[in-house]
């Protein structure tokens, strides 16, 4: 009779208990149902841009005439043009690196050129006997950003 008449009191204080809490989230509801008022269109529109806008370079695709061969039969020449590519280094994060616009993981190929080695603050890309270094340490001083 005891557990009976104290189980009887502990619902009755929480069924009490959770209606007032109903009320305080109900009367907190009626608190922001009011529509807010924001800026116009015409507001929005006038203000500035906070993002710095950064120019993407286009790629250099430069082609040299290698080698010029002259067909026997035909009598034309054949230029062997060469491709040298332009790679801009612009983040390094764990063992993958922005290069040109695209995310690249060590190992991977770009352009023929391997990324052997991901560093802290260099890139390493080697094909065949050559070895180009990209690096995030600028040797200028003076670093200047593009606005809109």
């Amino acid at each position: 009779m005891k557990k009976f008449t104290l189980t009887l009191i502990v619902t009755a204080t929480c069924l009490f208990s959770n209606n007032n809490e109903l009320t305080w989230v109900d009367e907190q509801i009626e608190a922001i149902k009011p529509p807010r008022v924001g800026l116009s269109p015409k507001e929005i529109n006038q203000l500035k841009d906070p993002f710095i806008l950064l120019v993407e370079k286009k790629e250099d695709k430069k082609t040299v005439a290698k080698k010029e061969k002259k067909h026997s039969r035909y009598n034309y020449t054949k230029k062997v043009h060469k491709r040298s590519y332009h790679f801009s280094l612009e983040a390094i994060m764990n063992k993958s690196a922005l290069i040109n616009g695209k995310w690249y993981k060590e190992g991977t190929y770009i352009y023929g050129y391997k990324i052997t080695n991901v560093d802290r603050n260099k890139v390493i890309l080697t094909k065949g006997s050559k070895k180009i270094t990209l690096s995030t340490i600028s040797k200028k001083k003076n670093l200047k950003f593009n606005k809109k």
